[in-house]
Order: structure tokens, then sequence, then C-alpha cells
């Protein structure tokens, strides 16, 4: 077993490196609007992924969870990629994460919906991502 840690930003490298390699584009800078066909194939692509996973957590097996756990990071990057998120998606992250800690209560607890969902408490504030991609 491989133990070394790998970075956020190399595990974007490889996926860049198979995309140059099938000549799939990748963008440097930010960009929301692609043409049609890229934007359904990485819907496609995601929701494959996603529906593998749930069939494997289903089916309670480990290993094929963990496939397709890996194959939907490994897409979710190429995604990244294709709209040339790669310099700015650990800032974007970092923003929701401040956001999503603004959910807690006003007593500092968690408040649940009846399904679970963490719902948002009087302090919770939108993630400007705005200004990280006006940065760039």
């Amino acid at each position: 077993m491989n133990t070394k840690k790998q970075n956020f930003a190399a595990i974007v490298d490889c996926v860049r490196e198979f995309h140059d390699a099938f000549g799939i584009a990748n963008r440097d800078l930010p960009e929301g609007k692609l043409d049609e066909s890229t934007v359904r194939l990485r819907h496609r692509l995601m929701a494959e992924e996603t529906e593998e996973y749930l069939e494997a957590a289903l089916a309670g097996d480990t290993v094929e969870v963990a496939d397709a756990l890996g194959d939907q990071l490994y897409i979710l990057c190429g995604t990244i990629l294709s709209h040339g998120m790669q310099h700015v998606i650990e800032e974007v992250f970092m923003e929701i994460q401040s956001s999503n800690m603004s959910k807690l209560g006003a007593d500092g607890q968690p408040i649940y919906r009846e399904d679970g969902k963490v719902m948002k408490g009087p302090n919770y504030f939108r993630p400007n991502i705005s200004i990280i991609l006006e940065s760039t």
C-alpha cells in the first residue's frame, strides 16, 4: 500500500496529465460557459459515478465504494480543469467551509431538519465566491 500523502494540486495534475494524453481540453482561467456537449459529458460522467457509488454503498461493497469515490474525484478534477478552476478551487472550498460553519445556531449547536439535513442558523452567510474569481 502506498502511504505517501498527496495534496490536492498533485491529484489535479494527474488528471491534467490524463487530459493532455487523451486530447481533452483544460482551461487556465475560470470559465463558467463551456460548449453544451462538454457540459453534458461532464454531467453524465459525474452522474454515472454517483450511481455506481449508490449501488456499491447499498450493497455494502467497500472495494466498489472506494472505486466509485476515487472515480468521482477523478471526474470532478477533470471538470475543475475543464472550467479552469484548478487555481482557485481550494480557496473556493475554504470559503464554502466558512459559510457552512456559519450555519451553527446561536447557541453554537447544529440545527437539523427532520431528515437530518443541516439547516442555516442566524449567523449564516453565503460564500463570497465572486471575490475569489475576481482576483484571478
